[in-house]
């Protein structure tokens, strides 16, 4: 499955994903309502952003350091938000794994920014904070999260 931002993919929009994200690049994300996208390999086409992978689901032994985004096909298609001049593609390259990649149109004169906007309201669904991560990892989250967003943070 390929999708185009903004016209109607096929596949199943309810599909739930997950990204595991450290405490910072969490506070970043909500801070900034920025993306950040894994830089191409030496040698890619000049206009590509960056690519991100989201899991299916989160997986079944969470690092304990990490917390977890949880979001749906249809968010991702929403909530990401590219500049005019660039492209994000969707495609499921396996069974568990979603993967974004965001390319200019154009091949920019200077090397792009790795990261687009994002609407965090139409994207976070809820957070996951692994059960064996410390209480104090999971208040803290909880917080932050509950009061920018109000959705749900939960321990799994």
């Amino acid at each position: 499955m390929q999708q185009e931002h903004g016209a109607c993919a096929p596949g199943d929009d309810g599909l739930a994903v997950a990204r595991a994200r450290s405490f910072v690049e969490l506070m970043e994300l909500l801070e900034f309502s920025c993306l950040r996208f894994e830089a191409p390999a030496p040698g890619a086409n000049a206009a590509l952003i960056g690519t991100q992978e989201w899991r299916r689901a989160a997986d079944p032994g969470l690092d304990p350091s990490a917390v977890y985004i949880c979001s749906t096909l249809a968010a991702l298609k929403d909530a990401v938000l590219p500049p005019a001049d660039a492209d994000l593609c969707i495609d499921m390259p396996s069974t568990g794994l979603v993967r974004l990649v965001a390319t200019l149109r154009q091949r920019p004169p200077a090397p792009p920014r790795r990261c687009l906007r994002v609407d965090l309201q139409a994207l976070i669904r809820r957070v996951i904070v692994p059960a064996t991560a410390p209480a104090h990892l999971y208040e803290l989250v909880r917080h932050v999260v509950v009061a920018r967003l109000w959705v749900e943070v939960a321990r799994a």
